[in-house]
């Protein structure tokens, strides 16, 4: 069962504007997820992901990756709670490869028309 599928600008950009305001990639993907690993979260090899919280009321906090000796972040998984959705931005060697969101299954519909 596949449980991503692709999205259009038009369709995500209130969340954009709110988690990556500058970006001007194309590439948009919605996943449903229970829960998020956060994984290259420091550059490695040119390949790095960022990662941006939002609640359905548009707060946001960025998740900051510390020095990769003290960085706890990397690999950890997480529940996705029904009222957040968790975006992403991944480069890969050095090759923009769009924003993920992770959305809770049960929150899907209600998250992605807010």
């Amino acid at each position: 069962m596949e449980n991503s599928f692709k999205v259009t600008r038009k369709q995500v950009k209130a969340i954009i504007e709110q988690t990556y305001p500058d970006y001007n990639g194309r590439k948009f993907t919605v996943e449903a997820a229970e829960r998020v690993t956060f994984y290259d979260t420091n550059w490695s090899g040119g390949t790095r992901s960022q990662y941006v919280a939002m609640t359905r009321d548009g707060k946001t906090g960025t998740f900051t990756a510390p020095a990769p000796w003290v960085n706890r972040l990397e690999g950890q998984t997480v529940e996705l709670p029904e009222d957040v959705i968790i975006v992403k931005h991944s480069i890969f060697c050095g090759q923009d490869c769009g924003i993920r969101f992770y959305v809770h299954p049960n929150a899907m519909p209600k998250m992605l028309n807010a």
